[in-house]
């Protein structure tokens, strides 16, 4: 990893937080359900996502690992984060670099993509379960340009999704020498 990539802020604390991010895709851009999807699979899915399944089932170095994609109104970024002991920081940090590289490299199985485009389009009525998500949910649409139609296309959005489209924005998305990490503690293991 570059140098200038990596910073490290020490901290006596016997576990360390990692974030780290690369840019991600603006939420009026074609493949942002593509890279919805691909994140739900990633890291985003919790329990079900590989970096889950990689990191924690796996190789039991961190309670938690995830990943999100936040559109904010003049850039986005795709972005996650471990807590884990300062002894498995180096070795969670590779593993989350390698499942990147896999994912860009070979895409999703079918079942993977399967499996989150039926819990996002499941899950999505949940949203709607309170008044206050519901002025929430509008809002957001709102803020974001879509009018109150987009209740009813969005889970025909994420349905349209293919294995094509996710290995497509996965190329183009996750590309691990952008990655750009943050490290709290006193991490070991890394590689500089």
């Amino acid at each position: 990893m570059a140098k200038d990539r990596l910073q490290v802020i020490e901290m006596d604390v016997p576990q360390s937080v990692v974030q780290f991010g690369m840019r991600g895709v603006a939420r009026d851009d074609k493949e942002f359900m593509p890279a919805f999807v691909l994140n739900q699979i990633l890291g985003g899915g919790g329990f079900a996502s590989r970096l889950t399944e990689e990191v924690r089932e796996k190789r039991g170095l961190a309670y938690s690992v995830y990943s999100y994609l936040q559109p904010y109104r003049r850039a986005s970024i795709f972005a996650g984060g471990v807590a884990t002991k300062n002894e498995e920081v180096g070795r969670s940090l590779d593993v989350i670099r390698s499942e990147l590289k896999r994912m860009a490299d070979d895409g999703p199985t079918p079942a993977e993509l399967e499996n989150a485009k039926s819990y996002l389009t499941g899950s999505f009525a949940l949203r709607f379960d309170t008044n206050a998500k519901i002025a929430n949910q509008l809002l957001g649409f709102l803020f974001e340009g879509y009018g109150i139609g987009y209740i009813d296309q969005r889970n025909a959005l994420v349905n349209a999704v293919t294995l094509d489209d996710v290995k497509r924005v996965a190329r183009e998305l996750l590309k691990t020498d952008e990655l750009i990490v943050t490290v709290v503690g006193k991490p070991q293991g890394l590689t500089r």
